[in-house]
């Protein structure tokens, strides 16, 4: 087992124990468990690389060395991002340049000066050119960006950014929880791949603990919805088809013409902008058909968005936060209900008439039958039925028994 070490405190002699190093391999790297504390396990390969344990479990290389009684330590790269043959290179080169007398931690903090200059709003654009991601991935990004993280950070040098600033940034948000820890996750991204990996302000700002989302919107909120969206004269078909279909919102906010089969009454997804990649075909509604034909012939000719926004920089609607919020108020619904929740609402009542659950999975565009698992225990039909049955004939005695007693 791995001699475990822990710094800047090294061992005491008196505890008896021999400082011992391990040859790392990538599989013992990934082995290494969390212990609740940060831990370093040495390289006896490599003089001066160790992997960093975080109490979490989070892996690094580090290139760790004593000199004329001062201590130096550059973390090299998460581990899983960076193979361990590139770590052993990289502290191979740190460890000649000490021997020749170069101040490695002052050329690396140099190196690293132009990034933490910039500012966040730099450092951003430059996180989503580093890395090839899927379209989807990006889009969520940028909105996060937009609209979650404040203008004042945006603009703030990557370098000046404390921890303080995260924590206001998470604050600003208030019970919206698991958009705050998108906000600290994307926010901790962009630190590390702007020279601030060892001090990131992200790090240490505590996380909401999450709970898996049920809201639902009742019959009543439903109905009251449904007449509030009258009042929105831009928006209102979008809400109404919204709520018919339980579609996702991106692909629905780009919703072509060229992809709506209005005779058959199918919604075509293309594989590019589908959660799971594939080609989808979600069934219309007439109602969703009658409001869309009616929309189409309002519309110019050779439009190609269902949704166009001269706003947006794709030209088709991407944010309806906002005319949202305005409906829920409008329709006196207090507890906030996103727009995921529609679609969580229309598979719910879906299964709460007894649907089975491969025609939600086709309403709702499911491919993972986990996802049906949000909707099963709904759908009460049979256990109803089954009640009734076994019930039968002590309800019916006590109907016969009270009929006699008159």
């Amino acid at each position: 087992m791995a001699e475990v070490l822990f710094f800047p405190k090294p061992q005491s002699a008196r505890d008896g124990r021999r400082t011992r190093h391990e040859t790392l391999t990538e599989l013992r790297v990934q082995k290494l468990p969390a212990h609740g504390a940060t831990y370093y396990v040495n390289d006896a390969k490599q003089p001066g690389l160790s992997i960093r344990v975080s109490a979490r479990g989070v892996k690094a290389f580090v290139f760790t060395k004593f000199k004329d009684g001062r201590l130096t330590r550059i973390t090299l790269g998460r581990a899983g991002a960076m193979r361990l043959d590139d770590a052993r290179r990289a502290a191979a080169k740190l460890h000649g340049e000490m021997a020749l007398g170069i101040d490695v931690r002052a050329t690396k903090k140099a190196a690293n000066a132009p990034a933490k200059a910039a500012t966040m709003q730099k450092a951003f654009e430059r996180f989503l050119e580093l890395k090839e991601r899927r379209r989807r991935t990006v889009a969520d990004y940028q909105t996060i960006w937009r609209l979650h993280v404040p203008s004042s950070l945006k603009r703030k040098a990557v370098g000046d950014v404390t921890s303080e600033d995260v924590e206001n940034a998470k604050r600003v948000l208030g019970s919206r929880y698991r958009t705050a820890n998108k906000v600290i996750v994307l926010l901790a991204s962009i630190f590390s791949k702007s020279g601030r990996w060892a001090d990131n302000p992200a790090r240490h700002v505590e996380r909401y603990r999450e709970h898996v989302r049920t809201r639902r919107l009742s019959a009543d909120e439903l109905v009251r919805v449904w007449r509030a969206i009258e009042g929105e004269r831009d928006w209102g078909d979008f809400f109404r088809v919204l709520i018919l279909t339980g579609a996702r919102r991106t692909p629905f906010c780009a919703m072509r013409w060229r992809d709506l089969d209005l005779d058959v009454g199918v919604w075509t997804v293309p594989a590019e902008w589908a959660k799971s990649k594939r080609e989808m075909a979600i069934p219309l509604s007439s109602d969703a058909v009658r409001i869309l034909r009616d929309r189409r012939g309002r519309q110019p000719a050779g439009l190609e968005w269902v949704w166009p926004s001269q706003d947006s920089t794709t030209g088709h609607a991407v944010n309806p936060e906002k005319p949202w919020r305005r409906v829920l108020k409008a329709a006196g619904v207090a507890e906030h209900a996103t727009l995921h929740d529609i679609r969580r609402t229309l598979g719910s009542r879906l299964a709460m008439d007894g649907v089975a659950g491969t025609t939600i999975s086709k309403v709702l565009g499911h491919v993972s039958p986990q996802s049906l698992k949000a909707y099963a225990h709904l759908d009460v039909t049979a256990g109803r039925e089954a009640i009734e049955r076994a019930m039968a004939g002590i309800t019916s005695a006590r109907a016969a028994n009270t009929s006699g007693d008159h």
